[in-house]
């Protein structure tokens, strides 16, 4: 269980009228809930999905906004794979992620994270010439670093986390693995 946070504009056009988000639970999934925001790079107009606790971030198009809980999925697998995180934690977070909300996006630091990686972001796509390879994009995310989380990559941190046996992800957000 997650839940896609976005931002107010993005919001209004998925589910209108909700704004009140105070009871919903925890998330259940190692990379938390997802923040979404509009990104426009090269006049296209693209979403930035970024987890919570590790900063990992996935570029999708914006038409996919009414299908982006699958399209997050498959992205993220593809992400994970690359990073080399085990098949078995892989599985776990995506059966994690079959069920979800919606809400508001309500964490600052999150959302200013997402400025930083929307430039990042913006400037790879800006200085890419003919076909886009996303592999690299992803990787060029992930090696963001949050001065708010610590030293380590959003790459390192989501493997850290996806990989933490149970019980101790909790030591890794106090070293700066994670970002509860």
């Amino acid at each position: 269980m997650y839940t896609l946070r976005f931002t107010r504009r993005l919001l209004a056009d998925v589910a209108p009228g909700r704004v009140d988000d105070t009871a919903e639970a925890p998330p259940t999934t190692a990379l938390g809930d997802w923040y979404v925001a509009p990104v426009l790079a090269k006049r296209r107009a693209l979403l930035l999905c970024t987890s919570e606790t590790s900063l990992l971030s996935v570029v999708l198009p914006a038409e996919h906004l009414g299908d982006l809980p699958e399209h997050l999925a498959v992205a993220l697998v593809g992400v994970l794979h690359r990073l080399d995180v085990p098949r078995k934690a892989v599985a776990r977070e995506i059966d994690g992620m079959t069920s979800g909300d919606v809400g508001a996006a309500r964490d600052r630091s999150t959302l200013g994270s997402m400025r930083g990686l929307a430039t990042r972001a913006c400037a790879f796509l800006a200085a890419s010439r003919g076909d886009l390879d996303v592999a690299a994009l992803y990787a060029h995310l992930g090696e963001y670093r949050s001065r708010a989380a610590g030293p380590q990559t959003a790459a390192a941190r989501a493997v850290a986390l996806l990989t933490a046996r149970p019980g101790t992800a909790g030591r890794a957000s106090s070293t700066g693995g994670g970002r509860r």
